[in-house]
C-alpha cells in the first residue's frame, strides 16, 4: 500500500516542487507557466485522452453509471457551494458563482490524471475524459450564464445576453481539442478500428508529456502566491477536498459501481481545485484572491487527503 501511494503521489509532489523551484530560481516565470498550460490543455492531454479512448474497449469507455456518479459529485458540490455563497456569505450572484466553480472544478488534468494512471493504470484516463466533458458542457456554460444574469456584478447584462454567452461557451467547448479529440478516440473505439503502431507511437510521445508538464506548470503557477486563510477559503477546501469525494462515494453506493469505478470516481473528487478556476476569476475580476488561496492551500491539503483515500480505497476488491 505504501508503494502504491508513493507511486501515485511522489511523482506529483516532485514535479510540483520542481516547478516551484524553477520559479524561485528565476529560471521561468508565471508567463511561462501559461505557455506550458496551453501546451498541456491544447495538445498533450487531448492526445493522451485520445490514445486512452482509442485503445480501450468501447464497453468500458461508455460507462454511464460512472458518468452519472461524476456528474452527481461535481455538480453537487458546485450547487452546494453556490448556495453557501448566496445564503451564508451573502455574496452577489457573480461572486457566489465563482466560489461554486472553485469548489466544483477538480484539477483532473494537472493533478488527477498522473495519480489516476499511476494507481489504476491506463483505465485511469476514463474519469478524466468523462469529468472533462461534465465541466466543459455543463459546469462552465452554467458558470458563464449565472455570471451574466442581471443581478450579477454587471446590472446592465440581461438574460438574452447570458443565453448568447452560454451558446458561445458550448460552441467553444465543441471546438476545444480537449473535448473533440478524445471523442474521436471514442468513435474509433466504437468502430473497433486499430491504429497502426507508428501512429500510436507518434500520439504517445506527445500525450505522455501531459502529466509531468502539467504538474511542473502547476508548481510554477503557485510560486509566489501567499497563504490566505479566511472563512471563504476554509469553506472552499472543506467542500472541494472533503465533501466532493464524499458525494462521489454516495454516488458509488447509489449506482452500485464496481470497485475499480469507485476508485476512479472518489480519487477524481479528492484532487484539489483546478487552476483554471482562478483564471476564470481573474477574467471576471471576481473572487480572485480567495480563488488563488484556495488552490494553493487546497493543493497542499490534497496531497494528504488523496494519499489517505488511496490507502482506504486499496481495501476495495
Amino acid at each position: 500500500m505504501i508503494v502504491t501511494i508513493l507511486n501515485g503521489l511522489l511523482p506529483v509532489v516532485f514535479a510540483i516542487a520542481l516547478g516551484l523551484q524553477a520559479g524561485r530560481a528565476k529560471l521561468l516565470s508565471h508567463g511561462d507557466a501559461e505557455v506550458l498550460a496551453t501546451f498541456v490543455i491544447r495538445c498533450a492531454l487531448p492526445l493522451a485522452l485520445f490514445e486512452g479512448a482509442a485503445t480501450t474497449p468501447i464497453e468500458k469507455v461508455l460507462d454511464f453509471r460512472l458518468a452519472a456518479c461524476l456528474t452527481f459529485g461535481l455538480m453537487g458540490s458546485y450547487l452546494i457551494a453556490l448556495a453557501a455563497g448566496r445564503l451564508i456569505f451573502k455574496h452577489d450572484l457573480r461572486t457566489a458563482t465563482m466560489q461554486a466553480l472553485v469548489c466544483g472544478y477538480p484539477d483532473m488534468a494537472y493533478f488527477g490524471a498522473p495519480i489516476l494512471i499511476a494507481v489504476i493504470g491506463p483505465a485511469g484516463f476514463l474519469p478524466v475524459l468523462i469529468g472533462n466533458l461534465v465541466t466543459s458542457v455543463i459546469m462552465i456554460p452554467l458558470t458563464l450564464f449565472l455570471t451574466h444574469l442581471p443581478d450579477g456584478a454587471e446590472p446592465q447584462s440581461d438574460t438574452s445576453s447570458a443565453v448568447s454567452v452560454v451558446g458561445g461557451a458550448l460552441a467553444s467547448a465543441a471546438t476545444n481539442p480537449i473535448v473533440w479529440v478524445p471523442l474521436l478516440g471514442v468513435v474509433q473505439s466504437a468502430l473497433r478500428v486499430s491504429m497502426p503502431g507508428p501512429i500510436i507511437a507518434a500520439v504517445h510521445i506527445v500525450g505522455s508529456a501531459a502529466g509531468g508538464t502539467s504538474l511542473f506548470a502547476l508548481g510554477l503557477m503557485l510560486y509566489g502566491e501567499k497563504f490566505r486563510f479566511n472563512a471563504n477559503v476554509v469553506t472552499n477546501i472543506a467542500i472541494k477536498n472533503f465533501l466532493q469525494p464524499l458525494l462521489m462515494g454516495i454516488g458509488v453506493i447509489m449506482l452500485s459501481l464496481t470497485p475499480m469505478a469507485a476508485r476512479e470516481a472518489v480519487i477524481t473528487g479528492a484532487v484539489p481545485t483546478a487552476t483554471a478556476a482562478a483564471m476564470f476569476a481573474l477574467k471576471t475580476r471576481t473572487y480572485t484572491k480567495d480563488a488563488t488561496a484556495t488552490i494553493l492551500v487546497g493543493t497542499i491539503v490534497g496531497v494528504f487527503t488523496t494519499a489517505g483515500l488511496i490507502a482506504a480505497l486499496g481495501l476495495l476488491k
